[in-house]
């Protein structure tokens, strides 16, 4: 992840705004020769597994968790384990950074499943991709439960009403907590039950400096333990590009009495979030703020700061009221942005 100092030079040549891209009977039959011929446990398409798995078009091999390969899944993690031809019985996977997933493949040929247990502590699975056939099952933890560390009955597409087709390569994509994979546009919200910090939701966007959004990985994690308590949204990268979004933040203080401003990780130290400079609008720029600026405005990093390199995030709206409860929204440039 690239420290956000490695950002400032990049920042001293753009012009701070944010550029937008418009972007646009019978079932009972089944049971019952199921059961005649010994394949039920292959008869419901997740059987005992946490998700559903949704047939892809990828047919094996290696890379199946990519974000840079075309016609991969994408996944957020980014470690992959692959297995080709998986046998019955236990074995212990080793991926290139040591981790360690015990899997459990069981059954006959034709309606083979399996079950997976991440052994190294830290580490969760975000997607697993099946392949048997011309096509695979993508289990999608991250989409729907959230990162699993364990999950069974897992298995390779339906071939027929009666069995799957033969198992033939396994992609496991695992990850510390935490790893996120934004679009353009769209927001990712985190909720904590309790704890300072409540809801921290991103968005990213293009600006004059990164024209494309998607498939940006980054860590982002609430950390209510830490001291002292903080946001971090941490992009994958050297610093040779800069992301520009959204972060709306609610922290709950418990008491106003209690209500400190937000700070954030500026070059080297963290400072006191300031409030964006505002222009009026050029060419229909800045719609990720109509809600909190209004139709005509739009803000920018150049000049929050009187004398000093330009702000990597400043706010454009707060609002605190008397239950304890602040609410700020934050406009970021920058790869390895951290609030507290």
């Amino acid at each position: 992840m690239a420290s956000a100092r490695h950002v400032l030079e990049k920042l001293r040549s753009s012009d701070g705004r944010i550029r937008i891209k418009t972007l646009s009977g019978v079932s009972v039959v089944i049971a019952v020769i199921a059961l005649l011929v010994g394949v039920l446990p292959a008869m419901a398409d997740h059987g005992t597994s946490a998700v559903t798995p949704q047939v892809v078009n990828y047919g094996g091999g290696p890379g199946a968790c990519s974000v840079t390969i075309e016609g991969r899944l994408p996944s957020a993690a980014r470690n992959e384990i692959h297995v080709n031809n998986p046998t019955p019985g236990t074995h212990q996977l080793v991926g290139s950074d040591g981790t360690q997933i015990t899997l459990v493949v069981d059954g006959p040929t034709t309606n083979r499943v399996f079950d997976f247990d991440v052994v190294t502590p830290g580490f969760v699975v975000y997607d697993v991709i099946v392949n048997g056939g011309p096509k695979s099952n993508h289990y999608d933890y991250d989409r729907g439960p959230g990162p699993v560390t364990a999950d069974e009955d897992l298995h390779a597409p339906r071939k027929n009403v009666n069995s799957l087709h033969n198992l033939s390569h396994i992609n496991i994509c695992y990850d510390v907590p935490g790893v996120v994979l934004f679009a353009c546009d769209t927001p990712l919200p985190l909720t904590e039950e309790e704890g300072l910090f409540r809801v921290a939701e991103a968005t990213i966007f293009g600006n004059s400096v990164v024209e494309e959004c998607n498939n940006k990985r980054a860590e982002f994690f609430i950390d209510n333990d830490g001291d002292p308590p903080s946001v971090t949204l941490a992009f994958e990268g050297d610093g040779s590009e800069i992301i520009a979004g959204r972060l709306d933040i609610t922290k709950d203080f418990g008491d106003p009495g209690l209500f400190v401003d937000l700070e954030y990780d500026g070059p080297g130290t963290f400072v006191p979030v300031q409030w964006c400079n505002v222009r009026d609008k050029a060419d229909g720029d800045g719609n990720e703020f109509d809600d909190v600026l209004g139709t005509v405005l739009y803000p920018t990093l150049d000049g929050v700061v009187d004398g000093a390199d330009p702000a990597i995030s400043c706010k454009v709206y707060e609002k605190e009221d008397a239950t304890g409860i602040q609410y700020t929204v934050v406009y970021f440039e920058l790869e390895d942005p951290q609030w507290r």
